[in-house]
């Protein structure tokens, strides 16, 4: 059944034919929101980040940073970064294994790929993180700063240490809930994210999403060895020191 719905549902055809960014159309650069300016209004509370509340200071912080200074990301801090952001929290009292983020149905499709360019005390390479053992399995070393770095040339950034890659495995969710889960797969991204930024503003660390390439996404599939019609990348984030502003 699952076999039928990848290989002919509009999922996997919506998969294949956005895998680069096409075609970019003008916008308007300003944020855009929407008010209702006959509706009875109620006014909230605003925080700022002169706050007492150390989370609300954290959440308010939390902004995308492009700019990285020469330091490497230590095992330390990525190991932090990826066991707060992605890892297993808590369990259930049927053994089930709940994670740091929510997750549709509790199918958990995304595998993370961190990518350590530059380290002192970790080897360059192309790693997998271990959700079960809370661990890194390098499974291709090297130094992949030409292939990452060309791959998003189309963005603005400056000395990367680090890249952490999300790969969708599509039978976990569509499984359980046919081309719908397809939309999960997405939702379940959106959470792991954001925990990724908020865990590296804690950690004194900066994160940027980046939502594509300069090329199809096929190109990250062969670096990291998977098979596209059971596994495929689709997100990544570029992570490392901030670089200190004047």
């Amino acid at each position: 059944m699952l076999n039928e719905i990848l290989r002919d549902g509009l999922a996997m055809d919506y998969h294949v034919n956005t895998d680069r960014i096409r075609n970019l159309g003008s916008f308007d650069p300003l944020p855009q929101y929407k008010i209702y300016p006959g509706a009875r209004t109620i006014q909230l509370p605003r925080h700022t980040q002169e706050d007492n509340d150390a989370f609300v200071r954290l959440l308010l912080g939390r902004k995308s940073r492009r700019d990285f200074s020469q330091q490497g990301i230590s095992q330390d801090q990525l190991g932090q970064l990826l066991s707060l952001s992605f890892g297993i929290s808590h369990s259930g009292y049927d053994g089930m294994l709940f994670r740091t983020y929510a997750s549709a149905g509790g199918r958990f499709p995304i595998e993370v790929y961190p990518v350590v360019l530059r380290s002192e005390d970790l080897e360059p390479g192309i790693y997998h993180y271990n959700v079960l053992d809370n661990s890194l399995e390098l499974i291709r070393p090297g130094q992949f700063e030409t292939e990452l770095n060309g791959f998003y040339a189309n963005q603005p950034f400056q000395n990367v240490p680090c890249y952490i890659l999300f790969s969708m495995v599509f039978e976990r969710t569509m499984q359980k809930y046919g081309e719908r889960g397809y939309r999960f797969l997405y939702l379940d991204a959106g959470h792991m994210g954001q925990n990724l930024y908020l865990v590296a503003e804690h950690l004194g660390l900066g994160a940027v999403a980046i939502g594509g390439g300069n090329a199809s996404d096929t190109v990250i599939d062969s670096l990291l060895h998977i098979n596209r019609s059971e596994e495929s990348f689709f997100y990544g984030f570029a992570v490392g020191t901030p670089e200190e502003t004047p």
